[in-house]
Formats: C-alpha cells, sequence, structure tokens
C-alpha cells in the first residue's frame, strides 16, 4: 500500500466512521462504495477489511449512547442470538454467487432501498401532526428475531456492520424513537461483527479477486488497519453529535450520499 493509498483508506475510514457514529450503522455502506471508487472492484477482500473497521466505528459509538442512556437492552440483548446465527448464511450466499458483480449489484440495489426508506420517513415524520400520540415500543421476542435475523444475513452477504439494516426495521417494527434507534443499533453491530469477522476471514481462501488472483489475509488486514483509526475517531465524533445535530437534514443528505454510490457501484456511470 503506497502512501498516498494510506492516507485516502483513512480518510475514508473516518467518513464510514462518521456517517456510522451519526445514524447507528457500521460504516460499511459507505466505506465499501468509497473503496471500489478509489481502489477498483475487490468486493470481498473490502468486505473483510470493513468488518474490522464497523468494529471500530460500535466500539467509537458506544460509550457515547451508554451515557445519554438511550440503548434499549432487553431489545438488544433478545436481538443478538438472532444476528449472530444468520452472519454464516449470508457468507455462504456471498460465496456461491456466479459472480462477484452480483455483490456490487445487490449492494447498489440496497443503497437505493436505505435512501427511498430514510426520505420515506422523514417526510411522514414531517407532515405527521404534532399531537398523534406516541406508539407503544415493541421488544418482545418476535421483533427481535426479526430484525437480528436480517441484520445477520446482510452482515455476512454485504460484510457490513448490519446497523443499515436495524436502523430503518426498529423505526417500523420496534416503533422506536430516531435516537433510541440508532443507539441500540449501534451496540447491536458489535457482537454481530465480531462474528461476522471470524467467519469472513476464515473464508478469504475460498473467494478471489475479480481478476482471479487469491485474496490473502495480510492484504485485508493491512487495509482494515488503514481504515481503523479514522473510523474509530469519525464513529466517535458522529456519536456525539447524534443528539444535537438536526436528524431530518441530515437523513435527506444521507440518502443522497446513497443514491450516488449506488450509481457507482452499479456500473451505470464510470468516474474519471
Amino acid at each position: 500500500m503506497d502512501f498516498s493509498t494510506l492516507i485516502l483508506s483513512i480518510l475514508i475510514g473516518a467518513v464510514g466512521g462518521f456517517l456510522g457514529g451519526i445514524f447507528g450503522i457500521g460504516g460499511g455502506v459507505v466505506i465499501i462504495p468509497l473503496l471500489t471508487f478509489v481502489q477498483g472492484s475487490n468486493p470481498h477482500l473490502y468486505q473483510a477489511a470493513s468488518l474490522v473497521a464497523a468494529l471500530l466505528v460500535s466500539a467509537g459509538s458506544i460509550p457515547r449512547h451508554i451515557r445519554a442512556h438511550a440503548i434499549r437492552w432487553t431489545f438488544a440483548l433478545r436481538t443478538i442470538p438472532f444476528s449472530i446465527a444468520t452472519v454464516g448464511l449470508g457468507i455462504i450466499i456471498g460465496i456461491y454467487l456466479p459472480s462477484t458483480q452480483w455483490l456490487e449489484w445487490i449492494f447498489s440495489l440496497f443503497l437505493i432501498y436505505v435512501a427511498v426508506s430514510e426520505v420515506t420517513r422523514r417526510l411522514q415524520e414531517k407532515f405527521a401532526h404534532s399531537n398523534t400520540p406516541a406508539l407503544t415500543e415493541r421488544i418482545g421476542w418476535g421483533p427481535a428475531s426479526i430484525v437480528g435475523s436480517a441484520m445477520g444475513t446482510l452482515s455476512g452477504l454485504l460484510g457490513i456492520g448490519g446497523g443499515i439494516i436495524a436502523v430503518p426495521m426498529m423505526r417500523t417494527v420496534n416503533r422506536f424513537d430516531i435516537r433510541t434507534t440508532i443507539a441500540t443499533s449501534a451496540f447491536l453491530i458489535l457482537p454481530t461483527v465480531i462474528f461476522a469477522v471470524i467467519l469472513k476471514f476464515s473464508t478469504l481462501s475460498s473467494v478471489k479477486t475479480p481478476t482471479g488472483d487469491p485474496i490473502t489475509l495480510s492484504a485485508a488486514l493491512w487495509l482494515a488497519a488503514a481504515l481503523a483509526p479514522g473510523a474509530f475517531v469519525g464513529a466517535y465524533i458522529g456519536a456525539s453529535l447524534v443528539h444535537k445535530l438536526p436528524m431530518r437534514k441530515l437523513s435527506f443528505a444521507f440518502a443522497v450520499l446513497c443514491v450516488i454510490l449506488a450509481i457507482r457501484m452499479s456500473g451505470f456511470v464510470v468516474f474519471k
């Protein structure tokens, strides 16, 4: 890894960590497309490194959310077994897809879904009546199994922390407010990603780069090490701002970013 690539990787980690801290996601939804833009297509390598970065994003966010008493511990502890149990399923699906290009197409479609769900939810909030009674939170085993299974499967398949699916699902399934959602998602990412990292790195020998070369453990670890400092610091800063910045505007900005990255990863637009 040359010096310019190292600096860009650190910056990418910081961007992913910052957005991860603000939105309660692992950062991979940003890190993987940006790595693809800077270094070219290599989804399995980027997924392995991104999962390590997601550990740092979660670790950097959790202390701030604990101090704010924003995590729903009962629901989180019920969800963890389901997210861990389904990570392997996502990784296996990713290995047996006919082409690595499929992973990038899936990721592009998922980014579009995230953008649409963010904008739709914010518009609903904007036009909701202020005197509408708050809905009762759902923290039972049913919602835990739904959120945890979706989170774990997509974490393994796409190499992300899983928060990007957990956040919109908890808003709908659990009826959590936005800050509770972000805080709980940040905590759920940690155990999910620990298991995902172990499985992903143990299966690297089963996958190759788009050019057919083997993916080495050292390459994944070096890239992860480059992403890690920025991811941790960015996540801490982002989590600190969750309770201060207007979430509606941030969500619209994030939706726009998701659309841009989706177009890039889909291959419809080639940036020079």
